[in-house]
């Protein structure tokens, strides 16, 4: 039995939605991560050129 009735089907879907909201947690550090940098390494080279 593995309609939405089994018992084992809520505690599967309850493992997805934590691997889901464990992806959208770590992206988003590294997104911001990746745009200080840039941000960091523009206002070097800015600093060299000036």
């Amino acid at each position: 039995m593995s309609g939405c009735c089994s018992p084992n089907y809520r505690k599967s879907v309850n493992e997805k939605e934590a691997q889901v909201n464990d992806k959208g947690k770590e992206q988003l550090p590294l997104l911001a991560k990746i745009i200080i940098v840039l941000i960091s390494a523009g206002g070097l080279l800015a600093a060299f050129l000036v």
